[in-house]
């Protein structure tokens, strides 16, 4: 079974495997202990937080291990509409009129954003503004970004790739833009960017970015499946703890630290950080055969691509082969010999057309026939080849079962 799913996770490099087989025998003490066991312990989990940092161009200071990707964007939400809470009890003192926290994001989140923003929008707790993408270049345009700011506005969250499309966003031009009309408020707005599917496909340099909290997920880039969150300046007392206890993570994130994952985390960023260009290199060449092989083997007049950006990831490819009874979800449920996604890994096997690819102006027939296609760093071209002429083939029999129906 020849596998095209990166987007959905990736497997765990041989060098992040035999890093957490180190830690699971070096690393077994508790890291706040004081004697030798727990003493290497947090020498490893230091170790991978400087990894993990150097990776996206941050202060070590500024990192703290989560559970995952949803719990780092789940964190940054609360955090912005806690702090927000918190500026207003100072401000009513001076008479100020109290309004709900408001925040900006996009119709094209993972739900590990769009899920909480609307729990505390139906509880009450919360305005949100979703801006739509730009149906002319198929990108968030910073213009609107910014249109949709309002005085009580705490927090944008807008992802630097989107998961289906592979569309990268501005986020340096957007938080540009934040920036110059925050100077204009009375208070200050959190930039927040999910950086899951950019990690470990192009370059993400937080200072770059402008953004005050970033999200990394171990599982989309050969790590384990934790994540860790950037916060800029994260003792500035702005932020807030999510998960209270112990005082682990200097007192951010209470739990004992999972230490051989954390090392397992802190290896495979590392290897983003020496070997970035050679995997990028690698998935695009890839991706680009494998939209030569579409094209060549079913003819342009009968797929197209539904990315509309020219900003891309290397490695995604989301494409719908065109014509009736060839749904997205029967292609991938009568492969046999490779897996992908119908879309978004969180809704494979929904027979209905993605609302992220609705969302991205592409057709309700187009986007019910999508499927999507990513590439790893080892991918090649005889797997490619592999991967149309089956794809061929269960085309071939879908419309042959169409005829005959």
């Amino acid at each position: 079974m020849l596998y095209f799913d990166f987007n959905a996770t990736t497997p765990l490099a041989d060098e992040v495997i035999e890093s957490i087989k180190d830690a699971l025998t070096v690393g077994w003490g508790n890291p706040s202990s004081k004697y030798d066991a727990g003493l290497q312990a947090r020498m490893l989990i230091e170790e991978a937080r400087n990894n993990v940092a150097a990776c996206i161009g941050a202060a070590s200071r500024d990192i703290i291990f989560t559970s995952g990707g949803s719990e780092s964007n789940n964190w940054v939400i609360y955090s912005a509409v806690e702090n927000y809470e918190a500026s207003c009890i100072s401000r009513s003192e001076s008479g100020e009129t109290y309004r709900k926290p408001h925040i900006v994001t996009t119709t094209v989140e993972h739900d590990s954003i769009s899920a909480p923003l609307q729990a505390l929008e139906n509880k009450g707790k919360a305005d949100i503004t979703k801006v739509p993408i730009n149906k002319t270049i198929g990108e968030i345009v910073p213009s609107d970004v910014v249109a949709a700011i309002q005085p009580n506005t705490c927090l944008v969250t807008i992802m630097m790739a989107n998961n289906e499309t592979g569309t990268i966003m501005p986020i340096r031009e957007i938080s540009s833009a934040v920036r110059r009309i925050e100077n204009k408020l009375s208070s200050s707005i959190m930039i927040h960017t999910d950086a899951a599917q950019a990690i470990g496909k192009i370059p993400v340099n937080v200072n770059e970015l402008g953004v005050d909290c970033l999200t990394l997920a171990g599982h989309k880039f050969y790590g384990p499946r934790i994540g860790a969150l950037y916060v800029k300046n994260l003792n500035n007392k702005t932020f807030h703890p999510f998960i209270l206890g112990g005082g682990q993570e200097n007192g951010w994130r209470a739990g004992t630290e999972n230490t051989p994952m954390i090392v397992g985390l802190g290896k495979a960023a590392a290897l983003v950080r020496d070997y970035l260009n050679d995997y990028t290199v690698a998935m695009e060449d890839s991706r680009d055969y494998l939209e030569i092989k579409m094209a060549e083997i079913f003819g342009n007049k009968n797929i197209t691509f539904n990315c509309k950006s020219p900003n891309k990831l290397p490695n995604t490819c989301n494409v719908s082969i065109l014509g009736k009874g060839l749904e997205g979800y029967k292609v991938v449920k009568n492969a046999k010999g490779f897996c992908c996604s119908t879309g978004s890994a969180c809704h494979s096997g929904n027979c209905e057309p993605s609302k992220i690819l609705l969302s991205f102006h592409v057709g309700k027939d187009v986007a019910r026939n999508a499927i999507r296609i990513s590439t790893g760093r080892h991918t090649n071209r005889k797997q490619i080849d592999s991967l149309v002429m089956e794809l061929r083939k269960v085309v071939d029999d879908l419309k042959t079962t169409v005829e005959k129906e």
